[in-house]
């Protein structure tokens, strides 16, 4: 079985960074040299900031069409320029097994050639993932647009896609924060977020989470969520757990309706049988989908930095019925505080509400109207 085990190759991973923000992500991932394990990719259609990425493999998109001055913040051009240079976005994921796109959603090129990337791994018969990024509230309703606009272009080509959502990130680290610790931190989360995902699926663990499984869940399509959490002991997996599933960037606050969850332990030692019950039935009790699929992992990782890391995914969720924003702002803040106590720790019971701007629809998850509310009180 050992000499089974070695002589299986390793999958390959293509991590396709799109834009500024995509290519900044990868060019972290570079840097903490995850490069050995998957193969990082960058696409831009600005030439100056592709030459200041790190990462061996760089595409210059709409070269004729730009001449590498960048999409100038049209989507459209993003698109037109990944068009121009289908050949080589085909051949950088051509041999992958799985390809991982993440990009920041409200500019031009990663909002405008991402969907096409997807377009290309569907045709290839690769399962897909999208981690896209919003963009803060204060960068305006345009980009804002822009970016919703992406996510319904994506949404048909793609298998899964997660939004993670940086006005969630601001809500969290305060309004002191600086601007450029704003956009590392939410760089970091997803960095964190990009590793465990790799290292559960290039790693043979005890209880193995392999491609098929991650297949398995990404056929549930639609939205997704993906959470890590960390605990410097076994007594605080649960606590890694509710980290997991609140990540501080995801666009919907819980899991109640995920078809299918990825559930990786990884630890430094050898966790007890009733930690690893405990935590699949606290994801269990959280999900009212009775007839969910759980597919869980565990590795042991002496190299950790931590005793427990918790990753999850969820699949095929439903963001449930929108609401105007106006409802949710003129509520009680009190009587949403009361909501929000009434509920368990890791869920808020509300999932997502929308500005509706004529035809346009734009998602403002659960916890930031319950901000805006209590802030406007």
């Amino acid at each position: 079985m050992k000499e089974l085990l070695k002589g299986n190759p390793e999958l390959l991973i293509t991590v396709v960074g799109i834009g500024g923000c995509g290519c900044n992500t990868v060019n972290m991932l570079h840097e903490n040299n995850l490069s050995s394990q998957v193969n990082l990719v960058a696409v831009n259609t600005d030439l100056a900031a592709l030459n200041s990425i790190n990462v061996e493999n760089k595409i210059l998109i709409g070269e004729n069409l730009t001449n590498g001055y960048g999409a100038g913040s049209d989507p459209s051009i993003g698109y037109q320029a990944a068009q121009e240079s289908e050949g080589m976005l085909r051949s950088a994921i051509m041999d992958s097994d799985i390809v991982i796109i993440t990009a920041g959603f409200g500019g031009g090129t990663g909002t405008g050639a991402s969907p096409l990337v997807a377009k290309l791994a569907r045709e290839l018969n690769i399962n897909c993932l999208a981690i896209v990024t919003l963009p803060f509230e204060s960068e305006g309703q345009t980009r804002m647009d822009y970016a919703l606009q992406g996510i319904d272009d994506i949404k048909e080509p793609i298998h899964a896609y997660i939004t993670l959502s940086n006005d969630l990130l601001l809500a969290g680290l305060g309004e002191t924060v600086g601007l450029f610790s704003a956009f590392n931190q939410s760089n970091e989360v997803l960095k964190n977020l990009l590793i465990a995902l790799v290292q559960m699926l290039n790693e043979t663990g005890y209880v193995n989470v392999d491609k098929n499984d991650f297949s398995t869940i990404l056929s549930f399509e639609g939205e997704s969520i993906l959470g890590v959490g960390k605990a410097n002991s076994e007594e605080e997996a649960f606590d890694a757990l509710d980290q997991a599933l609140n990540n501080p960037l995801v666009s919907i606050a819980n899991i109640d309706t995920a078809k299918g969850i990825i559930f990786q332990l990884f630890c430094k030692s050898e966790p007890k049988l009733s930690t690893y019950n405990g935590l699949i039935d606290r994801i269990r009790t959280r999900v009212t989908n009775r007839s969910v699929l759980i597919v869980p992992g565990v590795s042991l990782d002496p190299n950790l930095t931590s005793e427990i890391e918790i990753l999850i995914i969820g699949s095929g969720i439903s963001s449930g019925k929108p609401e105007p924003i106006k409802e949710a702002i003129e509520t009680d803040p009190c009587e949403l505080e009361q909501n929000v106590e009434s509920t368990e720790p890791a869920y808020i019971d509300d999932e997502l509400s929308f500005i509706n701007h004529g035809e346009t629809m734009t998602d403002i998850p659960a916890i930031t109207r319950k901000l805006m509310a209590i802030n406007r009180d």
